[in-house]
């Protein structure tokens, strides 16, 4: 269910994507073109970008496509990977609740004190700062996904004899 949240998620991160291509490119057209910019078009896509940058996060988590560095993690055995591979979403874990409690802080403020922008469209900053705990948490709970699944594939405590006193036949993994 997770990982299909964030999927629908990554989807609509995509999305806005596009918006951001279309709307750039309409601004430009009519900045340099018709001599008559948008008044909208800064303003709505520094905010996508800070959307791009953390909503979908949980999205690439799942899918795995984030930058990662596998000289020696690929050399390793898979008991050892395991470990860092839950000892890595504990860290990830830490700072997602980290990035939740500070962000959900800042979102409640800025709603307290009705901050907006200082721009034509006058913005509440509350909307951009809200991505902060969405993105953490979308993030957080793809990690306790990948712990749930890792643990599911580890092997588990040795079964006990089989009454017929043979020992248990066991698969080797290539």
């Amino acid at each position: 269910m997770i990982g299909k949240l964030n999927q629908g998620v990554g989807l609509l991160g995509q999305i806005g994507l596009v918006f951001m291509v279309v709307s750039i490119t309409y601004d430009v057209i009519l900045r340099y073109v018709f001599i008559a910019p948008t008044h909208w078009a800064l303003e709505v896509n520094t905010f996508l970008l800070v959307f791009l940058c953390i909503i979908p996060a949980g999205d690439v988590l799942r899918v795995g496509t984030q930058i990662r560095i596998t000289f020696l993690y690929d050399r390793l055995t898979p008991a050892v990977k395991a470990r860092l591979d839950i000892l890595r979403a504990a860290a990830g874990l830490f700072f997602c609740t980290i990035m939740i409690w500070k962000g959900w802080d800042m979102a409640w403020k800025a709603w307290l004190h009705n901050d907006r922008m200082s721009t034509s469209l006058g913005t509440p900053m509350v909307i951009p700062y809200l991505f902060l705990p969405i993105g953490f948490l979308l993030l957080a709970l793809q990690y306790l996904s990948d712990v749930t699944s890792i643990l599911r594939k580890s092997p588990a405590a040795p079964a006990a004899q089989p009454p017929s006193g043979k020992q248990p036949e066991v698969e080797q993994q290539i």
